[in-house]
């Protein structure tokens, strides 16, 4: 018995505490939010097994559970054995281009990124980030050395690539964005070359009218860029979401009408991709002025982390998570603000999704393996 209770104690004396707290605080704050809108009416179970606040109290538990088991595991490890988890990711994701009957287009989505098993929805390409950086982790650190020369390089590039790649076929931009930027992130922690890099921005800028003018984008995606300098130039149509977004936003002034007030309103996917916007609506400028914070902190949080790595493939795995976590929040804010484009990005811990929270946590569980293998390093 003391044996176990020691183990105990050396276990939480080795666990981030100040990571885990954020965290918990975040999701917390998600599910009081989406509790909110359930009180208002705003979600329903529809044809759901689970309304959307029941599925994030379930994941969030789901979740919780996955990081303090992966935050024991050590990180070399799950990267190691990237042959088990990489195919059964990847496998998931290659499910939604195939006819079968479990393949999923949400009411409102611009593509079929979902499967739908036993009456819950799954978004493969959520989970397809954990093994991306884990295995770009690992091959960073294994050319970190020779990095810069061309073979390794274009590797890496390729590397980086098929994912991007592989989840715009499937029509999902807003995740092919995410994991460009995880990739950026994590290349420019292994120290590329500046050559390169203004190389690749060269050819990103050649590339950039040619993908345009080439009808490799989609109509809808061209129409959603096309109106952001002036959104009620289509107002019943595409800047319709964000123009209502933006008025609930800012509708609560300073402190919001109150969680549970009756003078609430609804955009499409409030609960998702606009879940700021209420936010904003219930608990004003200082709840989104909150939001904002705590999610900063997270990825002050990871970074520190980054920094306290004996080796460069912890350092690449936080920079990965830190870059996913940073690139989300940015554009999910500034989707609802109505200068950046609605792609689809969830706000990390705060938009309902069940696969999305089970994603921000075992990726935080990346991180605590990081901090728990490296803690009392300098």
């Amino acid at each position: 018995m003391k044996n176990i209770w020691l183990a105990i104690k050396g276990y939480f004396r080795r666990l981030d505490k100040v990571l885990l707290l954020l965290c918990l605080i975040a999701v917390s704050f998600s599910c009081l939010i989406l509790y909110s809108e359930l009180r208002a009416g705003f979600i329903s179970t529809g044809s759901r097994r689970f309304n959307p606040f029941t599925m994030q109290v379930i994941a969030a538990i789901i979740g919780i559970a996955a990081l303090l088991v992966m935050s024991v595991i050590n990180y070399r490890f799950m990267a190691k054995i990237w042959f088990i988890h990489l195919p059964i990711t990847l496998g998931l994701v290659l499910l939604t281009f195939t006819n079968l009957p479990i393949v999923y287009q949400p009411p409102g989505s611009d593509d079929t990124a979902w499967l739908r098993i036993a009456g819950l929805s799954l978004q493969p390409s959520e989970l397809l980030k954990f093994s991306f950086i884990l295995t770009f982790a690992l091959h960073l650190s294994r050319v970190r050395e020779e990095l810069n020369k061309p073979k390794n390089l274009l590797f890496l590039c390729l590397h980086g690539a098929a994912p991007c790649l592989l989840i715009f076929i499937q029509g999902d931009m807003g995740s092919a964005l995410v994991f460009f930027f995880i990739f950026l992130c994590m290349i420019f922690a292994a120290g590329i070359s500046y050559k390169y890099v203004f190389a690749g921005m060269g050819l990103m800028a050649i590339a950039a009218p040619v993908i345009w003018f080439s009808g490799l984008l989609p109509d809808y995606l061209k129409q959603r860029f096309t109106i952001l300098g002036d959104l009620s130039s289509d107002a019943l149509g595409f800047g319709h979401q964000q123009l209502n977004g933006r008025r609930i936003l800012g509708s609560g002034m300073l402190f919001g009408k109150g969680l549970f007030s009756d003078d609430l309103n609804w955009v499409f996917a409030l609960e998702n991709d606009f879940v700021l916007a209420h936010v904003g609506q219930t608990l004003g400028f200082v709840g989104c002025a909150f939001v904002v914070l705590l999610l900063t902190a997270i990825c002050v949080k990871i970074l520190l982390t980054a920094r306290i790595s004996s080796d460069p493939l912890g350092c690449y795995i936080c920079v990965g998570v830190f870059g996913m976590f940073m690139f989300q929040s940015i554009i999910n804010i500034g989707m609802v603000l109505g200068v950046l484009p609605v792609i689809g990005i969830t706000l990390p811990f705060m938009s309902a999704g069940g696969t999305s929270i089970i994603t921000s946590f075992v990726s935080m569980g990346l991180v605590m393996s990081v901090y728990s293998f490296n803690k009392g390093r300098s």
